[in-house]
């Protein structure tokens, strides 16, 4: 999948978009409204059902008597493989990666989905036979699948994040060490996880693995929860100590390296730069890289030129986490940004330091600055795809799903609000203010994604307010002020009773524009078609 003459003369019809469209001096065409009710469609878990035009058309019927008024079937999805037929992206039906769970298990595509199939066109034909608009999704930043090395961030290395981390090493006696994954997280293949009290009485993982147990700096239980028939159950953590807890080749090295007694010491902070796809589960590329821009630019155009779609929504239109991008592009675009070189680089954006048994990020004197570069980045690329789309087609509509949690969303780097607006948090500076992206979009959708459906419900369980559908779509409102028009998206599995569902779907449509419903997949495995309002 290298990039082709074809491809460069794509990309180079997208960086059109760049060059400063002039407006048009008449008012702007008339954009669909918002969803009423849209239906996100992710390929994964829907696979199976959307192979086939008959799939299709039943998924869809089923959506149309339930009030469905737009489908968003993704285009390109989380690990860079897309649903039409492309000239340079690689299909769907290349894919290695496997699936489980809902929807349906079934082997690798490239095993066999037919090689000859058009997703997104059969989806637009059969939606708009039904009178349903086609809002088609494009995962932008997020261009492989780390596990298999799979996807355009692989093809193309030097376009992945870089990705600025730390960790500490537990010490045994024996002069051997094994690096920490976390405390108090998710135990994942071969890891080491630190877990205090904070978590829970108990380590919070599955019996396969080793834990052990230290006190006062020494090991005081070791148990091998993987080596008989029957689970002896997870060690309790110590008042004042803390368990280990290994699995795979972590916990080989707990069996071998630490026994009742031996001597325990959490090593100094550790740091290192490494691609985006050794530490996240799908490998992001750099917001930075004016060859990445080319080819997501490229995606779009291809998509909005060679199919009726209605709208176009751009998914991890973001950064993985705070921890990207230190790659050299950034840096040199930071620069540029603050017009200055910095000095002591990256511990001027912020540096790791030792917190208790883990670590913590101190902000640097340049630490507002770069998040509120990182958000320029975002609002600029997505201003470039809002120039690019209403210049092929002005009637079609570019909108983005973002998070709700923006109190935290530095560590996305988005600022999808207002530029009108400062939000009242520590970390935001003028930079991330100035890079408000809301006037860009037709609409933005939410992502409410929270069990709690009224403010009381979060309140009675000692949550913040924001942590319900009622307060997350209330704070989206006040920061977009009124820059688009704001829909509430919904977790279906969150609401797995109907009639809970139904009450999140009200408060969400009586706060917002509309409800856009996160996937097909849980409407069908969890049969809740029927909490849905109809036509």
């Amino acid at each position: 999948m290298r990039i082709g003459h074809r491809t460069l003369l794509l990309a180079a019809a997208a960086l059109l978009a760049l060059a400063g469209i002039p407006p048009a001096a008449a008012a702007p065409p008339a954009r669909h409204a918002p969803p009423r009710l849209g239906l996100w469609m992710e390929p994964g878990a829907n696979l199976a059902l959307l192979s086939t035009a008959q799939g299709v058309r039943d998924a869809l019927d089923r959506a149309r008597t339930a009030g469905v008024d737009v489908v968003m079937p993704e285009a390109k999805n989380a690990w860079g493989y897309v649903t039409y037929a492309s000239a340079f992206a690689p299909p769907i039906a290349t894919s290695p990666l496997a699936h489980g769970g809902p929807g349906g298990a079934y082997p690798p595509p490239a095993e066999w989905y037919p090689r000859d199939y058009d997703m997104l066109a059969t989806i637009v034909a059969e939606a708009h036979a039904r009178g349903m608009r086609v809002d088609a999704a494009v995962n932008t930043f997020s261009e492989g699948y780390a596990p298999l090395q799979a996807g355009p961030a692989f093809v193309h290395p030097d376009w992945q994040a870089v990705a600025y981390t730390a960790t500490r090493r537990i010490l045994a006696p024996n002069g051997q060490s094994y690096a920490l994954a976390g405390v108090n997280v998710p135990r994942e293949a071969d890891a080491l996880v630190l877990y205090t009290p904070a978590s829970g009485t108990a380590a919070p993982t599955s019996r396969w693995g080793v834990d052990v147990a230290v006190e006062h700096d020494a090991v005081t239980a070791v148990r091998d929860r993987a080596s008989g028939p029957q689970d002896p159950g997870a060690l309790p953590i110590p008042g004042d100590g803390y368990v280990l807890s290994g699995h795979g080749a972590a916990a080989a090295w707990l069996r071998g390296a630490l026994s009742p007694g031996a001597a325990v010491t959490i090593g100094p902070v550790e740091t290192r730069m490494a691609p985006s796809s050794s530490q996240s589960l799908f490998a992001f590329v750099s917001p930075a890289n004016p060859f990445v821009w080319n080819y997501e630019l490229a995606v779009v155009y291809e998509i909005v030129s060679r199919y009726d779609v209605d709208g176009i929504v751009l998914d991890r239109t973001r950064y993985e986490d705070l921890s990207e991008d230190f790659s050299p592009v950034a840096r040199a675009g930071f620069e540029q940004f603050i017009g200055r070189s910095v000095a002591h680089w990256p511990d001027d954006i912020y540096a790791y330091v030792p917190d208790g048994d883990w670590i913590a990020r101190r902000p640097g004197p340049l630490y507002r600055a770069w998040l509120g570069y990182r958000a320029h980045t975002i609002m600029a690329y997505t201003r470039a795809v809002a120039r690019l789309v209403h210049a092929i087609r002005p009637n079609v509509s570019v909108a983005m799903y973002v998070g709700a949690w923006y109190s935290v969303y530095y560590n996305e780097g988005s600022n999808w609000g207002s530029p009108d607006v400062r939000a009242p948090y520590h970390w935001v500076g003028p930079d991330w203010t100035h890079a408000g992206l809301a006037p860009l979009l037709d609409y933005l959708m939410i992502g409410l994604y929270y069990r709690p459906i009224t403010l009381q419900e979060a309140h009675r369980g000692h949550d913040s307010p924001d942590t319900s559908v009622e307060g997350a779509a209330l704070l989206g409102r006040f920061l977009v002020d009124g820059d688009t028009p704001v829909v509430g998206a919904l977790l279906v599995p969150l609401y797995q009773d109907p009639g809970r569902l139904r009450a999140a779907i009200r408060m969400s449509d009586g706060l917002t524009r509309g409800t856009m419903l996160f996937d097909l997949v849980y409407l069908d495995a969890d049969h809740l078609w029927s909490a849905l309002p109809g036509p």
